[in-house]
């Protein structure tokens, strides 16, 4: 009985496996007819993929404005006239090149799905009735360009420890820059003054407000305070996602936070004596790079 019920089950799992395969199948059937529908002006493709409720309308990038003008609606029988017009007019072409689908998601009953053909992309919304996947609405976009692929959302990190602090009185927990540190935060400033920054964030001491200060204000941003000890860095992440920023820490935590964005350490604590160290981490969404410089 044990294994008759694990067989039952495993019958189950390659039936639902199979029929999502099938579905997956069924509508890149549909969606290849309707891109050769389009391509040679065939009219029996086009039925066999759109639905006589087809809703499908679309974009055109002017050259002159680089604007997107809304283009026009398409009714299945506007639809089935284009196509047979293509075909009487010669306007066929036998186009593999620039051809591509991609199915998106798959539900109970409806389906997403992706096409680029040779006039740019459409978002494809489907139906399964009877067993049979047809298009019910289209958003499209042209022309076609290489460069559709999504953007990468790329985020650079600059770390770099606050400079000089004056060491006159050690029992001064929250000292000043020297007039050395004053001026390397200024040098930070210079150095940096070809990135553009969309947040600068420091610890709330003086040596690191100050040595923020400089690249904060040319840039006409406010400092951001962060606390490393109690950093939640999926939050910290999350809000700086696609943004060039700042962060001033110390010599410990510097390293260390640079570590936690590579998720690897890759870093020591930095030397007392050094207040040069500039820490560039890249995240993007297959890779993390980092790199370190030395800017005296």
């Amino acid at each position: 009985m044990k294994y008759l019920f694990i067989t039952l089950l495993l019958l189950i799992s390659i039936n639902a496996v199979a029929q999502e395969s099938s579905d997956k199948d069924q509508i890149e059937i549909t969606l290849n007819n309707y891109i050769d529908a389009f391509y040679k002006g065939d009219t029996v493709k086009l039925k066999a993929a759109i639905k006589p409720r087809l809703n499908k309308f679309g974009y055109w990038k002017n050259k002159e404005t680089s604007k997107y003008d809304y283009y026009d609606f398409m009714s299945y029988d506007k639809a089935m006239r284009f196509v047979q017009n293509m075909k009487d007019e010669g306007r066929t072409r036998d186009e593999n090149k620039i051809r591509e689908v991609e199915v998106l998601d798959i539900g109970n009953h409806i389906a997403s799905a992706k096409v680029t053909a040779v006039w740019g992309i459409d978002y494809v919304l489907l139906s399964k009735d009877d067993g049979k996947w047809m298009i019910e609405q289209v958003i499209w976009e042209g022309p076609f360009q290489k460069d559709y692929k999504r953007d990468t959302v790329v985020t650079t990190y600059y770390l770099i420890r606050h400079a000089e602090k004056d060491q006159s009185n050690k029992a001064d927990k929250n000292p000043h820059l020297t007039k050395e540190g004053l001026k390397r935060a200024e040098n930070w400033s210079n150095v940096l003054g070809d990135v553009e920054f969309d947040m600068v964030y420091s610890t709330n001491y003086h040596r690191t407000i100050e040595t923020a200060e400089p690249t904060a204000k040319s840039n006409n941003l406010d400092i951001t305070f962060y606390d490393p000890r109690s950093m939640n860095l999926q939050e910290f992440l999350k809000e700086t996602e696609g943004k060039t920023v700042l962060i001033v820490g110390h010599s410990n935590t510097t390293p260390m936070l640079a570590n936690s964005l590579l998720g690897s350490k890759k870093y020591n604590q930095i030397d007392e004596s050094n207040n040069a160290n500039l820490y560039i981490v890249t995240i993007n969404e297959d890779t993390k790079t980092s790199i370190l410089l030395k800017i005296d």
